[in-house]
C-alpha cells in the first residue's frame, strides 16, 4: 500500500509518456494491468465520465469512473501519442500494449523514485481503494461511478497527481 504522496513520487518517476499516462490510468481508475493494456479509444466516454472495461476478471464488462483530472491527463497524452485503436498500443499499432510492458515500467519507476515497498500495478489498485476509503467512499458504492461521493473523492485524489 502507497500513501497518496509515494503515489505521486512514483508516478512522476515514470520516464515515457505512454507508461505514465497508462500507470496514471491504473491508480486513477482502479484498474488491473490487463484491463489497462486493453482500453481502446472508444472505451473512454468524456460525456458519461466513465471508462468501460471489457473482460475484466471472471470476463465481465464493467464501467469505472473516470475523473475529469484523469481525463485531462488522457487527453493531453491522445493529443501528443495520437493512437487510433488501442489507447495504450504496442509497438504493431493494432495490437496492444503487453502487460510485461506495463510491469517492467512499474519497477523501473520503483527504483528511480526511491521507494524501498514492494510496489507492483496491483499495490496501485489496493492503493487507489485504499485512498476511496480514507476520503469517506462507501465500500459498497466505490465502484458506482454515478456516486457523488465516488466521483469527488477520485478527483481529490487524481488533482494530487497533476497538482
Amino acid at each position: 500500500m502507497l500513501s497518496a504522496d509515494e503515489v505521486v513520487q512514483f508516478l512522476e518517476a515514470v520516464s515515457s509518456l505512454k507508461s505514465r499516462a497508462a500507470l496514471t490510468t491504473a491508480y486513477a481508475a482502479g484498474l488491473r494491468a490487463s484491463e489497462v493494456a486493453g482500453l481502446r479509444i472508444e472505451d473512454i466516454d468524456s460525456a458519461r465520465g466513465v471508462i468501460q472495461v471489457r473482460h475484466g476478471k471472471g470476463a465481465k464488462d464493467r464501467n469505472v469512473m473516470l475523473s475529469p483530472q484523469l481525463l485531462g491527463i488522457l487527453r493531453t497524452y491522445w493529443r501528443l501519442a495520437r493512437p487510433r485503436l488501442y489507447l495504450f498500443p504496442g509497438r504493431d499499432e493494432d495490437h496492444p500494449i503487453d502487460q510485461t510492458v506495463l510491469h517492467a515500467a512499474c519497477r523501473s519507476a520503483v527504483k528511480a523514485a526511491g521507494l524501498t515497498k514492494r510496489v507492483t500495478l496491483h499495490t496501485l489498485r489496493h492503493s487507489f481503494a485504499t485512498h476511496l476509503l480514507e476520503n469517506g467512499t462507501d465500500r459498497r458504492r466505490r465502484n458506482d461511478p454515478t456516486s457523488a461521493r465516488f466521483r469527488s473523492s477520485a478527483a481529490i485524489l487524481a488533482d494530487r497527481l497533476t497538482g
